[in-house]
C-alpha cells in the first residue's frame, strides 16, 4: 500500500510536469506598434512575434519612414543609406528584407527566422537589440514585450 502510494504520487508529479511543459509551449502571435521621430525623420514600427511559449520563432517587422519633410537631395541620400542597410540584412541567412521607396515614404519589410543563428548575427552586427541579453541567440517574448512597452509601443489587439 505504501509503495503504491509512492507510485501514484510519482505519476501525478510526472503528469504535472507534462502539463506545465504543454502550457509553456502555447503558440501565439503578438503585434506591437510604436511611433518615433528624430531629427525630422518620422517612423512607424510594427513588430509581429510568432512564438511558442516564451521563445519567439519568427519576427516580422514593418518600418515606415515618413521623409516628406526633407528636400529631394536628402531623400536620395536616405534612399541610398536604407538600400545599403537592406543589403546588410539580406546577407544574413534566415533574414529577408525588402525595401520600397516612394516619393515621401521608405518602407522596410523584415522577416527573421529566429530558430537558427540569425538573431546572433543580427545582434553582432548591431541590427537587432532584442535577444534578451542572455547570449543564447533566442528572443524572449516576455522580455521583448517589457522592452517595447517601456519604449512607448502598444500591443495591437
Amino acid at each position: 500500500m505504501k509503495r503504491m502510494k509512492h507510485v501514484i504520487i510519482g505519476l501525478l508529479a510526472l503528469g504535472m510536469i507534462f502539463t506545465m511543459t504543454a502550457c509553456g509551449g502555447k503558440e501565439q502571435t503578438v503585434t506591437y506598434q510604436g511611433e518615433m521621430e528624430e531629427n525630422g525623420l518620422k517612423a512607424k514600427d510594427t513588430m509581429t512575434f510568432s512564438a511558442k511559449g516564451d521563445t519567439v520563432e519568427k519576427l516580422t517587422e514593418v518600418i515606415e519612414f515618413d521623409i516628406s519633410s526633407f528636400e529631394d537631395d536628402v531623400k536620395e541620400q536616405l534612399n541610398s543609406v536604407y538600400e545599403e542597410l537592406a543589403g546588410q540584412y539580406n546577407e544574413i541567412e534566415g533574414v529577408s528584407c525588402k525595401m520600397t521607396a516612394e516619393d515621401n515614404t521608405i518602407t522596410f519589410n523584415i522577416d527573421v527566422d529566429t530558430t537558427g543563428d540569425a538573431v546572433k548575427e543580427l545582434t553582432s552586427k548591431g541590427l537587432l537589440d532584442m535577444a534578451g541579453g542572455d547570449g543564447s541567440g533566442k528572443i524572449s517574448l516576455k522580455a521583448s514585450e517589457e522592452s517595447l512597452k517601456s519604449n512607448g509601443y502598444t500591443k495591437s489587439e
